[in-house]
């Protein structure tokens, strides 16, 4: 139900927040988070645009979180970038269905909203700090595999 949008800006802000405040590199985000990079440079133009994360120039530049990890929750990024959208009316027309949507859009509806509260209810560092694995299935922490002294953002 996530657009792959979504799914990529969703990447990056983990890792940003797994980075906590170093600089990361476009390429180094893309490379992890196993995404083209020129998709992930529209991805971040986005996040920065709405304050999400602030990029440096420069040698020792790159990507930085630019927002409270602590509080903002993983519906927040996705509402950056594509907002879930609810069913509202019937997608058909049928005059039948305006107080009321059939059976099959009021379960897709519901399967969207448990989605969106879902999406609600965990922040980025929550979702970092969890025990037991990765939050993007790494064989190896990616805060160990961040250098310094990148190529810019």
């Amino acid at each position: 139900m996530l657009s792959t949008t979504s799914e990529y800006a969703l990447r990056m802000m983990i890792l940003l927040t797994e980075a906590g405040g170093t600089p990361t590199t476009c390429a180094k985000l893309a490379d992890v988070g196993r995404i083209p990079q020129q998709y992930a440079s529209k991805v971040l133009n986005l996040l920065r645009r709405a304050g999400m994360v602030r990029g440096q120039r420069g040698r020792y530049g790159g990507f930085v979180i630019g927002c409270d990890s602590r509080a903002t929750t993983l519906l927040d990024v996705v509402n950056v970038i594509e907002p879930l959208q609810r069913i509202t009316s019937c997608p058909l027309g049928r005059s039948e269905h305006v107080h009321q949507l059939c059976p099959l859009h009021l379960q897709i509806d519901s399967a969207i909203g448990s989605l969106e509260a879902a999406l609600a209810q965990m922040t980025l560092q929550q979702l970092v700090d969890q025990e037991g694995a990765s939050p993007l299935c790494q064989k190896e922490s990616f805060v160990a595999s961040i250098t310094v002294g990148g190529t810019g953002a």
